[in-house]
C-alpha cells in the first residue's frame, strides 16, 4: 500500500512522534532514555534541527522541532537508525525497533506551537505516571525553568511568546502549561486506541473472559494486566482506561500507582 505524502510545514515546525514496534517498550530504563537524548544532541550540534520540546515515555517519544539544514525525514532516519543499533546490541535482539516510519504534524502558527508543547509536556500526567509535569524527568518541562548557558532546547524562542521579560514569561508559561484542555494532536490517540482495543479483545478471548467480568474477584490478575496493557500501549489517562475497561477510576489508579512504585524500586 502506498504511503500518504508527509504534510509539509511552511514554517518548518513539526510535532514528531516515534513509537515502539507493536507498541513495545523501547525505552526500558534510564540509560535508554539517556541514549536517545544523546543521539538527539548530536543532531542538534550539527545544526540539522532546533528542538523546542520533548517527552520520552516507555514506548514512544514526542518532539517539537524546527528544520534547519536538513529535511526531517533524513534527520529522523539518522536518529532512529542510531537508536535501533544501540537497542538491538544492548538487548541482543534483531528486527524492527520502531513502528513503521515516524509520524509528523505540521505547525503553522504560534498558537498551535504552544498548544503542542503543552500537549507533549502533559503526556506523563495524562498517562498516570506523575501528578505534575515537573515530576517527570524525561521531558523538557523542567529545562524551561532553568536559566542555563548550555541549553538543550531552544527555550528563549518560546518564552518570548509570553513576555520579553524572562521572569514574567516563566510565570505565564507555567500557568499555560497546566491549563485543562481536550487537545489531541496527530492521529496517535485514535490509531493507538484501535490497537489497544484489539489487543485487549485478543487477550480477553484467549483467557475466555468478557469485558464486564474484569471486575470479578477471580479475574483480578487479568484485570491488572489489562490495565497496564492499556497504559503501556496507549499512554491513556486513568479516566480513559476506566472508560475503556468499564472499571472504577480508583481501581485503575491503584494498579498504575503500584506498578510505578515497583518500577522505581527496580531503578
Amino acid at each position: 500500500m502506498a504511503r500518504n505524502p508527509r504534510e509539509t510545514s511552511k514554517s518548518r515546525f513539526y510535532h514528531i512522534l516515534i513509537q515502539g514496534n507493536a507498541q513495545s517498550d523501547i525505552f526500558q530504563d534510564k540509560s535508554d532514555k539517556e541514549k536517545l537524548l544523546e543521539i538527539v544532541k548530536r543532531v542538534l550540534d550539527d545544526n540539522l534541527i532546533s528542538l523546542y520540546a520533548y517527552c520520552i515515555m516507555n514506548n514512544h517519544g514526542h518532539f517539537i522541532i524546527q528544520e534547519q539544514s536538513e529535511d526531517i525525514s533524513n534527520v529522523m532516519k539518522r536518529i532512529n537508525v542510531a537508536y535501533a543499533v544501540y537497542y538491538n546490541k544492548k538487548y541482543d535482539s534483531r528486527g524492527q525497533v520502531f513502528y513503521d516510519r515516524f509520524k509528523s504534524e505540521a505547525i503553522e502558527d504560534h498558537k498551535k506551537l504552544l498548544q503542542m508543547i503543552r500537549f507533549v509536556h502533559n503526556n506523563p500526567v495524562k498517562s498516570g505516571y506523575v501528578n505534575r509535569q515537573c515530576d517527570y524527568p524525561w521531558s523538557s518541562y523542567n529545562e524551561y525553568l532553568k536559566d542555563s548557558r548550555e541549553k538543550f532546547i531552544n527555550q528563549d524562542t518560546i518564552l518570548m511568546l509570553f513576555s520579553s521579560q524572562r521572569k514574567e514569561a516563566l510565570k505565564k508559561f507555567i500557568v499555560y502549561m497546566v491549563e485543562e484542555t481536550g487537545e489531541i494532536f496527530l492521529d496517535l490517540e485514535e490509531s493507538v486506541e484501535r490497537s489497544v482495543v484489539l489487543e485487549i479483545d485478543k487477550y480477553l478471548k484467549k483467557n475466555h473472559i468478557d469485558l464486564n467480568q474484569l471486575g470479578y474477584k477471580e479475574n483480578i490478575a487479568h484485570r491488572n494486566k489489562v490495565i497496564l496493557l492499556a497504559r503501556n500501549m496507549g499512554g491513556f489517562s486513568i479516566r480513559r482506561i476506566a472508560e475503556l475497561l468499564n472499571l472504577n477510576r480508583g481501581t485503575v489508579y491503584k494498579v498504575i500507582a503500584g506498578s510505578r512504585e515497583n518500577n522505581d524500586r527496580r531503578e
